[in-house]
């Protein structure tokens, strides 16, 4: 695994949180074929049943937030992306150990009957060590993290949701977002439908983006997600991305990439290339494809 980012030396739990994101790997953290683009990452991988390729991007801040993990076993696949925020390390850290965190109890629990509830179980002991992270003098430091998770067994999906990052269904042609966004726009728009605001005030509003969910939060109330097993379709593509992707390209921009190539691989370079040539394209970009093979 090859670390891009330097980061200060930690010392007790804090280093062993580190070690714990190096771990995971930030799992896309493989140099690009170009040499010059030091911030671009990607990897990819196949299992009997599904197709796997990831794509992320530093943008123009001066670390890496976003984590992506995925993996399976012989029962399921895996796949997780998150969207850190927080000073210093703390938004890296989290997202970090959210990704593996979620990862690795998906993959324990792959036969369990009720996976919804082994999501929010797991979020919810997320939730505290993500509240829990501390500097390298063991003091509490601001940190929190989105979260989606996919999982896929006998041609089944399970998926849950906390934050604004995205899971979106695409099949024959067509792509739908599954899970809805956690941030305060939800009740702007819910007010705009009862004719307490207007539409212009409510995408005016200075606090439309804050998110209203995210792991590190005190008390995590609200997850979204299905308990009812979603049948999956041959070459059906869940794509799962943070905001950096969606704030730049609209769902029919996104909708076009996916339709001019089935190839995973450029098809997640691409997303996250063309995001990146919007004027104000400047955050951290990840994009995880997962094709099922039926």
């Amino acid at each position: 695994m090859i670390s891009l980012f330097k980061r200060k030396k930690l010392k007790g739990k804090a280093a062993d949180e580190m070690q714990a994101m190096d771990d995971v790997t930030q799992t896309l953290l493989y140099p690009s074929e170009n040499d010059s683009e030091k911030t671009l990452c990607f990897d990819s991988c196949e299992t009997d049943t599904t197709e796997i390729a990831g794509y992320m991007s530093i943008g123009t801040r001066n670390n890496q937030q976003d984590s992506v993990r995925f993996d399976h076993n012989e029962f399921s696949t895996v796949c997780v992306v998150c969207d850190g925020m927080g000073g210093l390390s703390g938004g890296e850290r989290a997202s970090a150990l959210a990704a593996q965190g979620m990862t690795q109890h998906l993959l324990e629990n792959a036969q369990a009957t009720d996976i919804s509830t082994e999501m929010g179980r797991a979020a919810l002991r997320l939730n505290e060590k993500v509240k829990d992270i501390r500097d390298s003098e063991n003091r509490k430091i601001e940190a929190g993290t989105t979260l989606t998770a996919v999982f896929i067994r006998n041609g089944e999906l399970f998926w849950c949701g906390i934050g604004d990052s995205h899971i979106y269904l695409y099949r024959a042609g067509e792509l739908r977002q599954l899970n809805i966004d956690h941030n305060f726009g939800m009740h702007l728009d819910q007010m705009v439908q009862e004719g307490s605001i207007s539409s212009e005030e409510a995408l005016r509003h200075p606090q439309r983006a804050a998110l209203t969910s995210y792991l590190g939060i005190q008390e995590l109330t609200l997850i979204s997600g299905n308990r009812i097993p979603f049948p999956l379709q041959k070459d059906d593509v869940l794509l799962q991305c943070t905001d950096g992707l969606y704030r730049c390209l609209s769902d029919d921009a996104i909708c076009q990439i996916l339709n001019a190539t089935k190839d995973l691989k450029r098809a997640s370079k691409l997303l996250v290339e063309t995001a990146l040539t919007f004027p104000g394209a400047h955050d951290n970009t990840s994009v995880l494809l997962t094709k099922y093979k039926g």
